[in-house]
This record gives C-alpha cells, sequence and structure tokens, in this order.
C-alpha cells in the first residue's frame, strides 16, 4: 500500500537530540497514520547524496507525499527530486532559517507543524532553476579561472553579493544559539563595508548594465517570514522570478536601498539604477569580478549564476 515518506535530517540545528528525534518520529507516525491510513516510512539523512535517492526510491514505490524535517537545504533536495511528480511535500521546520515554511505560513515550531499535517491542503508553487558558474575564491578581487559548473533548485532564491557574504560568514555557534537572527547580527557587522561592484544583468534577454551590492533572485520571499514583506509582493505562485537590485556604497544607502526594496508600489529600472525591481522568466547575474553566491539560503561558492522559472512545478502541503 502507497504511503508517505518522512525524512528527518539529524544535522538540522532543532534535532540534535536523538531522543528528541525519536519522539518526533513517533508524532509523525501518529498524525500521518491518521491522516493517511497507513503508517509512513521514517528515516534520517543528512546529505544530498542520501537524501535524493530516498525520494526516487520512494517515488518508485508510489509515496503519497514526501515530509522533510530539517532546514531549508534539505528541503531543497526534496523538492529538487519531487518537481513535476505532483506528489507533494510536507515541511517540518527544524533548521536555523526556515525560510520556506515562513513564507508559506506553516507553524515556526516543530510540534504545531507536525499537528498541521493531518488536515493539510495542497498548494502548487513554482520552483527556480539555477546554473552554477563556479570559480577558485578569488584572494586579491581578481578573476578567476571557471572550476566547474553545477546546477540547482531553489525554491526561495539564489543571489550573489552581500546578501551571499553574509550567509557565507554568519557563524554557525551564532546561528546555533540565537537562530534566524544570527544573519541579522552578520549583516549588520558587515555593513560597514558594503560596496557596489559592476554587473551585467540578462533579463528575459535584454541587457541591463548596474552597480549592485545586492543581485538577488527571488521565487518567493519576506524580509521577516510571516511578518514584513515588500509592498510588492513576490508571489510563489504567478510563473515569473522577481529580480531584486539595490546599489549601495556605505550603509546609509543601503538603508536607503532597502527602504526603496519595502515600499515601492511598482516595478522598473534600469542599466545605472541604484535600486531595481522586475519580473522575468530567466535572469543571468555576472559581476566584474567573482562574487560569492547563495541558493535558498545556503553558501555555495564564487562566480555567476543563470537562473530560470519553473512555473507549477511543486506541490506543497500547508495548512487550512
Amino acid at each position: 500500500m502507497a504511503r508517505s515518506l518522512v525524512i528527518i535530517n539529524p544535522s538540522a540545528s532543532r534535532l540534535k537530540d536523538g531522543q528528541d528525534r525519536t519522539a518526533l518520529g513517533e508524532d509523525l507516525r501518529a498524525v500521518l497514520t491518521r491522516r493517511d491510513g497507513v503508517p509512513p516510512d521514517v528515516i534520517e539523512t543528512s546529505t544530498q547524496e542520501q537524501t535524493r535517492p530516498a525520494v526516487e526510491a520512494a517515488l518508485g514505490a508510489g509515496a503519497t507525499a514526501v515530509i522533510g524535517v530539517g532546514g531549508d537545504g534539505t528541503l531543497r533536495e526534496i523538492a529538487a527530486a519531487l518537481a513535476g511528480t505532483g506528489v507533494p511535500m510536507g515541511v517540518v521546520p527544524a533548521g536555523t532559517g526556515n525560510l520556506l515554511g515562513g513564507i508559506l505560513g506553516i507553524p515556526g515550531s516543530v510540534s504545531p507543524a507536525v499537528a498541521a499535517l493531518e488536515t493539510a491542503r495542497t498548494r502548487t508553487i513554482d520552483l527556480g532553476a539555477v546554473t552554477l558558474r563556479l570559480v577558485r575564491e578569488p584572494e586579491t578581487g581578481t578573476d578567476s579561472a571557471e572550476l566547474r559548473e553545477e546546477q540547482a533548485t531553489f525554491a526561495i532564491g539564489c543571489g550573489a553579493g552581500f546578501d551571499a557574504r553574509v550567509v557565507a560568514t554568519t557563524p554557525g555557534g551564532l546561528k546555533q544559539r540565537i537562530g534566524r537572527a544570527a544573519y541579522f547580527a552578520q549583516a549588520i557587522r558587515l555593513a560597514a563595508r558594503i560596496d557596489a561592484v559592476p554587473h551585467r544583468l540578462t533579463v528575459d534577454g535584454e541587457t541591463l548594465e548596474v552597480d549592485a551590492s545586492i543581485p538577488l533572485v527571488t521565487n518567493m520571499g519576506q524580509l521577516i517570514p510571516g511578518a514584513v514583506g515588500p509592498r510588492l509582493a513576490i508571489e510563489p505562485d504567478d510563473g515569473l522570478l522577481d529580480l531584486i537590485v539595490v546599489g549601495a556604497r556605505g550603509p546609509i544607502a543601503g538603508l536607503r536601498g532597502l527602504a526603496d526594496q519595502l515600499l515601492r508600489t511598482s516595478f522598473g529600472g534600469g542599466s545605472g539604477s541604484d535600486s531595481l525591481r522586475l519580473r522575468c522568466r530567466a535572469v543571468s547575474i555576472e559581476a566584474i569580478r567573482p562574487e560569492p553566491l547563495q541558493v535558498d539560503g545556503d553558501h555555495v561558492g564564487w562566480g555567476s549564476l543563470e537562473a530560470r522559472v519553473m512555473p507549477g512545478a511543486l506541490e506543497v502541503l500547508v495548512p487550512r
């Protein structure tokens, strides 16, 4: 009989204790058995090499859903395996950022998120596909030879520059202690050195030349998930990606750019713009020098990227 698969990442920041994971597994079995009429399969995986094959095997066995218990990185790998299959993904946030769950209205605590699965409905959202052209991390800011090209899938977004630098340099211990607030604390530390780097952006075939501190491609997003977002909402189901670009030299200019992105009520911007917001199906980001890159809040290296939307690619279980 087809059943759900539960994937628990034991490395997630909220799941370090083995007894807590055992109790969580029992709670999930009880909730999903009541919902599906059959107990789920529950496994633990902590690496991409383990997660994706587990999902693919479950799909081959006719899985009715795959529940991810971990952070946004774990959920990204599950989403990539489920893209286009019609099999829904459930979310139990147990990492540091937990942006995906917060944006989709899923409870931020583990127990309420588990309970919500019993009566959850499905929501169709877009995903993004990104090609990463990676180079060696530069020591002097000069160009480096390309090392490799990698493909990835994102649910939330990807980008380069200051945003990715914050992700790359936030201490793990600080994330363990204060969670998502660690990224804000690190952003404040780095703000004094924020700078704008010349970039070439290609947006649905149109080339733009801008000086950018933060070039960000988003599928969904809020400044504080569930609480503070831009007036121009970033919709996860509109069949488009949103491009947000802020060019700032110094923290005051950075705050002005952030305020513009939060408060603006129209799309627009072009070559030479200090603040730009566009919607597109495909976009490439290339800086005059290698910049750090992030995908769904994970630092993935240095280089450039090219992203495109995957409309309606994923079904997600969300609270009624």
